[in-house]
């Protein structure tokens, strides 16, 4: 039986073209915890240099065309391990029950079916490692290691020196800084990331209610996450199609969501606090090509004809990176979700307040048909 590699992450940062730098990039050991950043995590197919400064890539065009690129870094990840060619699948299915395990842990019990591939892959991955290689117990879902080390290289040092807690005001100023894109199983290790800064703030000794505050100021802006919504401590805000079929949250919530869009017609919707700070959209574009209601670009930066509703929620979601990282240069505390996403902006404001309106009368309609569906149930 065969040992299963660790796994590892590389830190690549966007720099400009030159002869040094052909492809724009560099890798770094470390990110410094007194710059002001933005630290891209991409999907679990980001396994290259390449792949991780194209994320990247996105994200400087956005700071550029808005003004707010200088004095600000830009990094990206890539998702290493040392598995051979014929073994290629291995990561992507650890990756797989490595979300699976922490949407569990948030009571999120639906499945699905397995696709024959899928079941294939599974039975490969056992015969090479074992039967329990996708098992919790495997330290490398519950707690991969190369989460870990992002952890040590990006957000230790924001609150800790020497081994030290920092004082409250240095600790949140250092953590507003940091400002972090996810994609789809980018928002997971978002999520283990908070984990262990949660779990160090308490060994360093911060009180609670610090701790909270501290949390706070780590801005997350998170395109269609495959992950639990609503248990972020961060300000984490997420967007997202209901038509995306590419992420599977396994709970009630997105199921009756997807049931209420049959006919296509949910308009952009905000779903605040425990409901995940989420907004969605019935899907992104009119017709229908494999990829589109979950890919990067078309959330970011779009090439693509959206949806009227979509473009709104582009807007939106460019506010909040950009009005995070103006603020963060300013080192002022992080200003609220509307803020964010509206700039003050009226017109925003307005589209803010409507779809807070949709997603309250939506979360209306979907506690109805549950209440009918239990009564139906309780009288058969």
């Amino acid at each position: 039986m065969m040992k299963l590699p660790k796994t590892y992450i590389r830190i690549v940062q966007k720099v400009e073209e030159s002869p040094r730098y052909e492809h724009g990039r560099k890798r770094v050991d470390f990110i410094d915890e007194n710059e002001t950043c933005v630290l891209v995590l991409g999907g679990n197919g980001t396994n290259s240099d390449d792949r991780a400064n194209g994320y990247a890539k996105y994200v400087d065009e956005l700071l550029r065309w808005r003004d707010a690129k200088e004095g600000v870094n830009i990094y990206s990840v890539v998702y290493c391990d040392d598995v051979s060619e014929e073994e290629y699948f291995v990561p992507a299915l650890i990756q797989k029950q490595s979300r699976e395990v922490l949407l569990e842990k948030y009571g999120r019990k639906e499945k699905y079916a397995l696709s024959v591939k899928q079941k294939e892959f599974i039975r490969k991955a056992k015969e090479l490692y074992g039967p329990h290689v996708l098992d919790s117990t495997n330290k490398e879902i519950s707690d991969p290691e190369y989460i870990e080390r992002l952890f040590e290289k990006t957000l230790l040092y924001r609150i800790s020196e020497n081994g030290e807690r920092l004082s409250f005001e240095e600790a949140c100023r250092r953590v507003r800084k940091l400002n972090v894109v996810t994609h789809c199983h980018g928002a997971y290790v978002f999520l283990k990331l908070e984990e262990m800064m949660q779990k160090k703030m308490k060994e360093l000794g911060y009180s609670k209610k610090e701790a909270e505050v501290i949390q706070k100021q780590l801005l997350c802006v998170s395109y269609a996450p495959y992950a639990p919504l609503g248990v972020s401590k961060s300000t984490m805000i997420s967007f997202g199609s209901v038509e995306d079929d590419m992420v599977w949250h396994q709970n009630a919530f997105h199921q009756d969501l997807k049931a209420l869009n049959v006919f296509g017609t949910i308009k952009l919707s905000y779903f605040e606090k425990k409901q995940g700070e989420v907004f969605v959209v019935s899907h992104l574009k009119k017709e229908k090509k494999e990829g589109a209601e979950h890919n990067f670009p078309n959330y970011i930066l779009p090439n693509v004809n959206l949806e009227n509703d979509a473009k709104i929620m582009v807007r939106l979601s460019q506010n909040a990176i950009v009005n995070g990282v103006k603020g963060a240069l300013e080192e002022r505390p992080l200003d609220d979700v509307k803020t964010l996403v509206s700039s003050k902006d009226r017109k925003f404001e307005e589209k803010f307040d409507e779809a807070k309106k949709n997603g309250q009368d939506l979360y209306a309609q979907i506690l109805k048909d549950v209440r009918i569906s239990r009564f139906f149930g309780a009288t058969r």
